[in-house]
């Protein structure tokens, strides 16, 4: 369109150089060429992001520039999914994560469904419990929750700084589980002194998920 920049039309330009034809991309053709590099971890046409795998360090960094490229792709902030099969794994970065979704809530209005199919477990249960649109589980899904551990080693007054830091963040973690379910903080607690297996429909009675798929 004349006098209009048209974000989804390639453009040539031509080197007068040497006389070749370069093909410009579109801003939507550098936005797949950057998701690519995401290899299958991102789905484009359905919003979608999937955590299939230990939550490790460097996790809270590249989900947000999933979720910003997702948000350059499809500009109506529809909700985005996250397509959840994961053991568990870092704290720090699940929480950071929750605070995240939180604000692009509280922000911009965006959510974040949530859905697993195969397991929850550990940190990834409270990532789920904590989602900001529709929480939801396959039938034969598998969730757990437990108490925090510390594998802080060395001098005993280290040992003991480890333990008071990993009190502070479960305390953070059951707060956010009292939150977002039926149960209060005294319950997640004290259940959460054993590995705390949940099937579907337990997970669904006690408000960590509100459906099953």
């Amino acid at each position: 369109m004349d006098g209009l920049y048209d974000r989804n039309k390639s453009e040539n330009t031509i080197d007068t150089s040497i006389g070749v034809i370069t093909k410009v991309p579109s801003e939507s053709e550098r936005y797949f060429q950057e998701f690519r590099e995401y290899d299958y971890e991102i789905d484009i046409r359905d919003n979608i992001i999937y955590i299939t795998d230990t939550i490790e360090h460097g996790l809270l960094t590249e989900f947000i520039g999933k979720v910003n490229l997702l948000q350059k792709i499809n500009p109506d902030n529809r909700a985005i999914t996250i397509l959840l099969n994961s053991n568990g794994g870092d704290v720090i970065e699940t929480l950071g994560m929750i605070d995240y979704m939180r604000m692009k809530r509280d922000t911009i209005g965006l959510v974040f469904n949530i859905v697993v199919r195969g397991t929850a477990m550990s940190a990834a249960a409270l990532l789920l419990t904590a989602g900001t649109g529709v929480r939801a589980a396959s039938k034969h899904s598998k969730i757990m929750v437990h108490e925090l551990s510390t594998l802080k080693m060395g001098k005993i007054s280290d040992v003991k700084a480890g333990a008071k830091f990993s009190e502070h963040l479960e305390q953070d973690c059951n707060r956010i589980m009292a939150e977002c379910t039926t149960r209060d903080f005294d319950f997640w607690k004290n259940v959460q002194r054993v590995d705390y297996f949940l099937d579907s429909a337990e997970a669904m009675e006690l408000g960590i998920i509100d459906k099953i798929i």
